[in-house]
């Protein structure tokens, strides 16, 4: 293609734009100025971190690039392209979006429909255009639907999840998600405490939080560390990072000299053939093994087992002594006799080991045995919440019965959901974010259940996931 070819070329590709949808921080192109941001066409924005992006295709000819930028825009696409100079020639990468960690570009690359026979793919990449999704997600967790009741409670520094099948009757599974990690216990019911016990001994008289007052306001969430590996996974080192290369003009629609950076991108594999990863990006505390942290701060109605965690393995006299231990120690704490205790023994659905159910204040100390405070009667049965106090015990500790407010699970949520200054709604198996300034894009794969302004859970194919979002 001749010089004057290529530039027409190019002049017809802004007038097919001008009519794309804008983004934040981009100007519309206008007759024949090109005046969109720079790095909405080329990349060329300043440097920025690392991020996670989707690219959709990579092509070799400039106007089919930008061609399917624009139609990826009109459809809810925040889409740009950067070009990549190599000894084969100039290679043009149209990508979408920006993410604050690694399972928010996955879960997207998945629910993105085929460009021109090219599946779309998470990379990892620099100079990510600051017009392009200022507010990245960030998936915080993610879990099979699997037929769960779904709650979700205030908590503070963030909000808490409540799972728990009804059939057969569990104990629900809290996740629970303060300043961007997420920890989990199981429970009947769990509430936080003002402050942490003590690690041992002595009068405890420790207030529980009031969930029913407005929660206290969380610290800024920062993105998640790209270096961090998912799955097992790390970037290459030898692989080099995306990043600004030395001038290479590219003549615009008017004559004027845009500036392209090269574009080696840090690519990580396909996703698996479900496209769901097994975990979410940034640290996350198991609910059990040997590195994980004791429970501080919480008081927990839940089950103790009456057998050892190695119980399968063991003899009948290792469990039975095991249990005769168990009841003299949840016995001496309440004051009461072990044959009392041993009343209130019951049997988790159809399988061992028995249990009992407890309250149990969580310290510092990370003792198999925590601060046992009372003793549930379950000789009346069980529900959702768990059993209440035996009659005549202390039930001071007993965290309270609500269980929060119910997400429907096969009802998406209708019309817009209101944040601080944006608002979502479901948008064709996406949820779009619009800004107060107007700006609005597809943001997240999945159908809106449920959101409060500051998180949303969508149903992304089988999965529940809980996303945030962090501003760039």
């Amino acid at each position: 293609m001749t010089g004057a070819a290529a530039g027409h070329a190019r002049r017809a590709a802004a007038r097919r734009l001008a009519g794309a949808r804008c983004l934040k921080g981009v100007r519309c192109l206008t007759g024949t100025r090109v005046l969109a941001l720079a790095g909405l066409l080329w990349g060329a924005a300043a440097a920025q971190s690392l991020g996670f992006t989707v690219q959709v295709i990579a092509v070799s000819d400039q106007t089919n690039a930008l061609e399917i930028s624009r139609v990826l825009l009109r459809d809810g696409f925040p889409a740009y392209v950067v070009r990549s100079t190599g000894v084969q020639g100039d290679v043009f990468r149209v990508r979408v979006g920006s993410f604050a960690n690694r399972t928010a570009a996955v879960r997207y690359a998945a629910a993105m429909p085929e460009v021109a026979g090219a599946r779309p793919i998470p990379a990892l990449a620099e100079a990510i255009p600051a017009g392009i999704m200022p507010l990245a997600p960030r998936v915080l967790w993610q879990s099979p639907v699997a037929g769960a009741d779904l709650r979700v409670l205030p908590w503070p520094g963030g909000l808490a999840l409540r799972r728990q099948v009804l059939d057969p009757l569990r104990q629900a599974t809290y996740d629970l998600v303060q300043g961007g990690e997420v920890r989990t216990v199981r429970a009947w019911r769990v509430a936080p405490l003002a402050e942490l016990p003590p690690a041992a001994g002595g009068v405890i008289d420790v207030p529980f939080i009031d969930l029913t007052e407005d929660p206290p306001t969380a610290p800024d969430p920062t993105p998640s560390d790209p270096e961090v590996s998912v799955e097992g996974e790390a970037p290459d080192p030898a692989d080099p990072e995306e990043g600004p290369d030395p001038a290479d003009p590219e003549e615009g629609a008017d004559g004027a000299q845009v500036t392209a950076p090269a574009a080696d991108e840090l690519d990580p594999p396909e996703p698996p053939a479900d496209d769901r990863p097994a975990l979410t990006d940034g640290p996350r505390w198991a609910e059990t093994g040997p590195e994980a942290p004791p429970e501080e701060g919480l008081a927990l109605l839940r089950d103790r087992p009456l057998w050892p965690a190695t119980w399968a393995d063991d003899a009948a006299e290792v469990r039975a002594i095991y249990r005769a231990a168990t009841l003299t120690l949840v016995a001496g704490r309440l004051g009461v006799e072990p044959a009392v205790v041993d009343a209130f023994t019951y049997q988790p659905g159809d399988a061992p080991p028995p249990a009992l159910v407890v309250v149990e204040l969580s310290d510092r100390s990370g003792r198999d045995l925590g601060d046992v405070r009372g003793l549930g009667d379950v000789t009346g049965g069980l529900r959702p919440e768990g059993p209440e106090p035996v009659e005549g015990t202390d039930d001071a500790w007993w965290p309270a019965a609500d269980l929060g407010e119910r997400v429907r699970l096969d009802a998406p949520l209708e019309g817009a959901v209101a944040g601080e200054d944006w608002q979502l709604a479901g948008d064709d198996g996406f949820v779009r974010i619009t800004t107060a300034d107007g700006a609005s894009w597809r943001a997240v794969a999945g159908e809106l259940l449920w959101s409060d302004g500051r998180y949303a859970v969508v149903r992304d194919g089988d999965d529940l996931v809980l996303v945030d979002f962090v501003a760039r």
